[in-house]
Formats: structure tokens, sequence, C-alpha cells
């Protein structure tokens, strides 16, 4: 991977983590925080996945395998949220 690509992902999580940071201390409605921290929060997944796990360079079937923890975790997120209330 060229040095350009992995400081770009850098710089875009750390973006990412100083726009939840200024979300969570900006808003004050939960439900909106809780949305703008999920999206973040799965777009720094997926950077990781794609860029420093080359999982862009893999065939299409283990791509597609590896959908399925986030299938796992997207139903307990579901589920907590749903017990909170």
């Amino acid at each position: 991977m060229r040095t350009s690509v992995a400081l770009g992902v850098w710089a875009y999580m750390v973006v990412a983590v100083l726009a939840e940071v200024e979300t969570f201390y900006m808003i004050h409605v939960y439900a909106t925080v809780a949305v703008v921290a999920t999206v973040l929060a799965t777009s720094q997944a997926v950077a990781v996945v794609l860029f420093y796990m080359q999982l862009k360079d893999e065939p299409g079937s283990l791509r597609l395998f590896s959908l399925i923890p986030i299938m796992f975790l997207s139903a307990l997120l579901i589920a907590m949220l749903a017990s909170l209330g």
C-alpha cells in the first residue's frame, strides 16, 4: 500500500474521531449523537478493513464472507438499543 493512501486513511480516522467528540459535546439529543457516532464508527471500521487488512484485493467470495461478523454486530447493536428503552 502506498504511503499516501495510508496517511489519508489515518487522517480520515483522526478527523472522524474529532467529529465524534465534537458531536458529543455540541449536540444534546441522545438519538442524534448515537446515529452520528454509529455512522462515523462504521465508516472507520470499513476503512480499516478495506485498507489496512487489504480486503479490497481479495476475491469476492472472501469479501462476502467478511459480512457475516458485521451482521452479528449489527444484530447486537440493535438489541442493545432496543433494550435501552
